[in-house]
């Protein structure tokens, strides 16, 4: 009995040991990958309007995130799908081998503090804020972007909490949620890799359906049973439909240069875009509900047992 006592902690400790650095190699590489768009052609500083000196593009400084307010839906994707990809490689390698979804958690965190440390140092030089010159718009500048990628990072920890449980709803409940930013972070990749700022009208096309489809089969793995997993049924259809209006406005609103620094303006441009996109971009959803239904009904039928 004394033996197995004291041999219990050290099997513990080496099962931890164990898990501990896939994991934090899990976190690490997904963040990484995730980010792997905004260093394609050398991961420059994007031209600033608010820059203290007259720069050419080939000149900008290195930078780990692309800080610019047209970039700004790409940067929180780029973060976020760290986190979900992560918890996704977390849960699916938990079935062979024990692994730490906390310890995911610190690589991706680990990561996304290093490159927002980098970025937002050459900014604040750029701007002027470590001489002390900048102006009223630089700092709202500075902040604005700054809270934008603390609350991408957030996120990202939060949906690698969602993806990585080894029930389902939580982990259906992140994929939905992470449809359509995996949409955006395929076309930031894509742009990212093409000489011009777009890609062709049918990859557009795709890219607008994709969180549709993905959403739909998620529904149909998950089911309806519990009751608990209608949350998911509720939530993704309104994910594909909320979340590209809200990214219309946002970048409507951020992207317009003659708007810039006032943001009472770009509030009232992003709530006049905002109710134009929800009329457009419903279609997706009305998709990703139908092919959640009927996947599931086709799935009811052929798994019931014939009746004796």
């Amino acid at each position: 009995m004394e033996s197995d006592t004291a041999v219990a902690p050290d099997a513990s400790v080496d099962t931890a040991r164990t898990a501990a650095w896939p994991s934090m190699v899990v976190g690490i590489v997904a963040s990484v990958v995730m980010l792997f768009p905004s260093w394609v052609g050398g991961g420059r500083l994007p031209l600033q309007n608010l820059w203290q000196q007259q720069t050419l593009p080939d000149d900008m400084p290195f930078a780990l995130l692309p800080l610019s307010q047209y970039y700004a839906i790409s940067i929180f994707v780029m973060l976020l799908m760290g986190g979900v990809v992560a918890g996704l490689a977390v849960r699916v390698l938990a079935r062979r081998r024990p692994m730490r979804s906390g310890v995911a958690a610190l690589g991706v965190l680990l990561v996304h503090v290093i490159v927002t440390v980098q970025s937002f140092a050459v900014l604040a030089d750029g701007l002027g804020l470590t001489r002390g010159t900048p102006g009223g718009r630089e700092v709202l500048y500075f902040g604005g972007m700054l809270g934008g990628v603390i609350m991408g990072i957030l996120l990202a920890q939060l949906g690698l909490w969602l993806t990585s449980r080894p029930t389902v709803t939580p982990v259906a409940l992140g994929i939905v949620l992470a449809a359509v930013p995996f949409a955006n972070w395929i076309g930031a990749a894509i742009v990212a890799f093409t000489t011009y700022m777009g890609y062709p009208q049918f990859v557009a096309d795709v890219l607008r359906w994709l969180p549709a489809m993905i959403v739909g089969v998620t529904l149909v793995s998950c089911g309806v049973r519990p009751l608990g997993r209608l949350v998911v049924w509720v939530v993704g259809p309104l994910a594909v439909w909320l979340l590209p209006t809200a990214f219309t406005a946002l970048s409507y609103a951020l992207g317009s240069r003659v708007l810039q620094g006032d943001l009472r303006e770009m509030a009232e441009a992003a709530g006049q875009i905002l109710p134009m996109a929800a009329a457009v971009l419903w279609q997706p959803a009305v998709v990703a509900l139908v092919i959640g239904v009927l996947g599931t009904l086709v799935r009811m039928l052929a798994t019931r047992r014939p009746a004796d």
